[in-house]
């Protein structure tokens, strides 16, 4: 397999680290440290409206799938040509994906009619872009990435009616700009490790019913470490599995030019509430 699909995959995981930071807040509390009256807004009410705003399946502890990529458009994209071979043994190759809260997903490989010389860099490779975009499934699409009012440090009124929410915690600061609904549509981290900005977009539930919020549909990720700039999106849309939403079709895209495109099927899943 050539060094540049590996070396693709990696930077994605990498690059989809940045929703790390604001999974880093404190246990829910009903304390704040800002002033009473400081503000015309309730931080207690703003956090719970924030998170209240979209669908996040926070009883969901565990997802489990069969996953399958669209190696072609892959290829194609990078304008790669591999022999016949070659591209049959990696479409044949079987994924399976066990993800739990908190944890690295375990993945195996089943090779069905011959493997490769380099399966492992591409298993390798495969195993990070999943737990990248794991990380970023858990920490903003599955579960609210605020975790307590008290990490609240300043909420201010924007034209639109929504507001800008500052957030202070373990040396990480993260501002979320949100509409007139309390949903949030911006993210600005700052950490002395690296810098980042995240816009989300959503899609309603084609039949709603009361409960059945808008989901995420897409992320634009932007990564600032030292003089390096790295640019990704995410896209995903859904599927009903055990009383959840679930992804049904996931694809990233690194800097306009790197895309890659899974399916998650024959999936399962588990129950355990997330602490907040």
């Amino acid at each position: 397999m050539p060094r540049l699909l590996l070396t693709s995959l990696l930077v994605l995981g990498a690059t989809l680290l940045v929703a790390q930071q604001p999974g880093t807040t404190s246990p829910k509390s009903a304390t704040n440290g800002l002033p009473a009256g400081a503000l015309p807004y309730d931080p207690a009410k703003v956090t719970a409206a924030i998170r209240d705003s979209y669908y996040h399946p926070d009883e969901m502890h565990g997802l489990d799938c069969a996953i399958s990529v669209d190696w072609r458009a892959f290829f194609s994209a990078l304008k790669l040509n591999p022999a016949a071979d070659r591209l049959k043994a990696i479409q044949n190759l079987k994924i399976r994906s066990q993800a739990v809260r908190e944890k690295k997903p375990e993945v195996t490989f089943e090779w069905a009619g011959g493997s490769l010389d380099t399966k492992e860099q591409l298993e390798n490779g495969l195993k990070e872009t999943l737990d990248g975009f794991y990380q970023v499934y858990w920490s903003m699409v599955a579960s609210s990435p605020i975790g307590s009012a008290a990490d609240l440090v300043k909420i201010e009124p924007l034209p639109d009616g929504g507001v800008k929410a500052y957030f202070s915690s373990q040396n990480a600061n993260l501002v979320i700009s949100t509409d007139k609904d309390r949903t949030p549509t911006h993210f600005t981290m700052d950490s002395p490790a690296m810098n980042g900005t995240i816009d989300l977009h959503y899609v309603s539930s084609p039949k709603p019913v009361p409960g059945d919020l808008r989901r995420i549909s897409s992320m634009d990720l932007t990564e600032q470490i030292g003089n390096s700039t790295i640019n990704a999106k995410l896209s995903l849309d859904y599927q009903a599995v055990g009383g959840f939403y679930i992804p049904r079709h996931v694809s990233y895209n690194v800097g306009g030019a790197l895309p890659l495109s899974m399916d998650f099927s024959g999936c399962s899943v588990s129950k355990g509430a997330t602490a907040h």
